[in-house]
């Protein structure tokens, strides 16, 4: 009785390992058997989804055949717990064993984004809501809430007008607002190390200031080797007391203006206005990049107090106002001569 006991708990055993050993056949061929998608897939996993659901989402997708299957597989190779939230892009005739490797590793679709030099909050919020990132709208208000500003270290600022750093930047599809933006001030910071504040100090300036400045000259200059003398001609002026008389303050605060500087413009009221007020402007007019913020805190030395567009992007510098207004004769003259007559076009 014993025998029979005991061979029949041996081939109870033996069925039950050979059942599990099918089933582990039958999960690993179904982990290299491609799904028939000819084309690239794209899916979208939300955070907080568990595995399961992923499974059955993957299936009604036809990223996989068998959510059962799957799930099964996946927690053979001890990965159903993470597995990442996401949006993925699946190549075509994806395998289940590529697809769990992208879920587990996070290979999820990155948006990049190009922030140019000079941009303006408008302008960055605008790109990013075309990207589908984040809404316009809601980048506005964070850039203006002044508890989102303490939480970035900006207390001074009135907005993250110029602390938004011109870069290229990769994010992930549902990254928060919050995040987007902060990632972009934390890369100013970088631009903006201890050694720059130390240098900022010295030149008697506050982080702020220097940022405006900097914004200035990014919306002054055209060519690198000329910031550094753009900055001299301000820095001269404002020890000067004069005005800084910049072009691009007298139309900052004129939502999506287009187009060029008239002389009403620059005779129109607003605190950002160099024209009409001596000194900085309340603060940043676009975001400035390396080069801009360099030549704010190490300004070339000169005489000079005036400049004038030279039509090529660069600039005739003077220090004396009747060598000045001949620049600008100059400026004026070829800028009628480059006109074609009427019918000339």
């Amino acid at each position: 009785m014993r025998r029979f006991v005991w061979l029949a708990s041996l081939w109870l055993l033996l069925a039950v390992g050979s059942l599990g050993f099918l089933e582990v056949v039958r999960l690993w061929t179904f982990s290299l058997t491609p799904t028939p998608n000819l084309a690239p897939l794209e899916v979208e996993i939300q955070q907080g989804t568990n595995p399961r659901a992923i499974a059955a989402l993957l299936e009604s997708q036809g990223a996989i055949s068998d959510a059962r299957l799957f799930y099964w597989y996946a927690r053979l190779q001890k990965a159903a717990g993470r597995l990442q939230a996401g949006t993925y892009r699946f190549p075509p005739l994806p395998t289940p064993r590529i697809i769990l490797d992208a879920l587990v590793h996070g290979k999820v679709i990155f948006y990049k984004i190009t922030i140019p030099e000079g941009s303006g909050l408008e302008e960055i919020a605008e790109l990013l809501e075309e990207k589908g990132l984040a809404s316009q709208a809601e980048i506005l208000r964070l850039c203006h809430d002044p508890a989102f500003l303490a939480s970035l270290d900006l207390q001074e600022a009135p907005s993250l007008e110029g602390y938004i750093f011109p870069e290229t930047y990769l994010f992930r599809k549902n990254t928060s607002p919050q995040n987007i933006l902060r990632r972009m001030v934390q890369e100013f910071w970088r631009h903006f190390p201890e050694s720059r504040k130390e240098r900022a100090r010295q030149l008697g300036m506050s982080i702020h200031a220097v940022v405006t400045l900097a914004s200035l000259i990014e919306k002054e200059a055209m060519v690198d080797r000329e910031r550094p003398v753009i900055a001299s001609v301000f820095y001269n002026r404002l020890k000067k007391g004069m005005p800084l008389q910049s072009d691009p303050t007298a139309v900052y605060d004129l939502k999506s203006f287009r187009g060029p500087i008239t002389r009403e413009h620059l005779k129109r009221e607003s605190p950002y206005n160099t024209y009409r007020h001596k000194g900085l402007p309340p603060g940043p007019i676009c975001s400035p990049g390396e080069e801009s913020i360099r030549a704010a805190l190490y300004p070339a030395e000169t005489s000079y107090l005036y400049f004038v567009s030279n039509g090529d992007g660069t600039h005739t510098f003077s220090a004396r106002y009747r060598d000045h207004q001949r620049a600008v004769r100059r400026y004026r003259n070829h800028k009628q001569q480059s006109v074609p007559p009427p019918g000339k076009h």
